[in-house]
């Protein structure tokens, strides 16, 4: 399950690939808290393994506040309010152990080691196509945030929340043009065919990203832990 990398134990993409399959499952057919929890904890030992402390710290803090405002509005009289933006909270309150998950895929698994890992398991090259850009579209997106920042400051342009019109015309309006001239997709596409994407033959791989037992122990006790939950949920309805 662990791949050591610059002294530093790192999971199987595949593994993280695979929990972040599991969760939604998990959590939208358990019923209770106690099942988000469950995944917030194996979520939060992955971010320990990669040694992330403040984005642990800042995804639990984030998990609090929307706890707090998913009770202010379940308990609101106002029932627009509570069938729009309560729905909106929940949803988006099930899903951050997903997004931590999601978070490691971006920030620490490279491109080559999910490439490298799909083809271990002879995943279609479209849908690796796929699944690489839409991965890689977010630290692209956030580069383009911060070019974005740097302009303004040179032009000594100051943006705040109180000015939402400004907001939408210097930061929004950019990024779509940036996409609506498909500069963006075409980068990343780019980047993604040097790597050999299209090519007939199998890539060789630097990265060692075999599943090993060890991956299948892990993954079979969070099934165990997760079937144990469901079973144990769905008899005491």
């Amino acid at each position: 399950i662990f791949i050591w990398e610059d002294n530093m134990i790192k999971l199987n993409p595949l593994t993280l690939i695979i929990l972040n399959i599991l969760f939604p499952v998990v959590i939208f057919l358990g019923k209770g808290m106690k099942y988000e929890i469950i995944c917030m904890l194996i979520s939060i030992v992955v971010l320990l393994i990669y040694k992330r402390y403040l984005q642990i710290f800042k995804f639990i803090i984030l998990y609090v506040i929307l706890s707090v405002i998913a009770y202010i509005v379940s308990t609101s009289k106002i029932i627009l309010l509570a069938d729009l933006f309560g729905t909106l909270v929940y949803i988006f309150l099930r899903m951050i152990p997903v997004i931590m998950i999601a978070y490691i895929l971006v920030k620490d698994i490279k491109s080559n080691e999910l490439l490298a890992s799909f083809e271990q398991i002879h995943l279609p090259k479209k849908l690796m196509l796929s699944i690489t850009v839409t991965l890689r579209f977010f630290p692209t997106y956030k580069l383009e945030m911060k070019m974005i920042r740097e302009s303004l400051k040179m032009r000594n342009i100051n943006i705040k929340i109180t000015q939402p019109l400004k907001y939408l015309e210097y930061w929004i309006v950019p990024v779509l043009m940036r996409m609506n001239l498909k500069t963006i997709l075409l980068e990343m596409t780019a980047t993604a065919m040097t790597k050999g994407i299209e090519s007939p033959i199998r890539r060789t791989s630097f990265y060692n990203v075999r599943m090993r037992s060890i991956d299948f122990i892990f993954l079979g006790i969070v099934l165990i832990i997760f079937i144990f939950l469901l079973i144990k949920g769905g008899k005491s309805c």
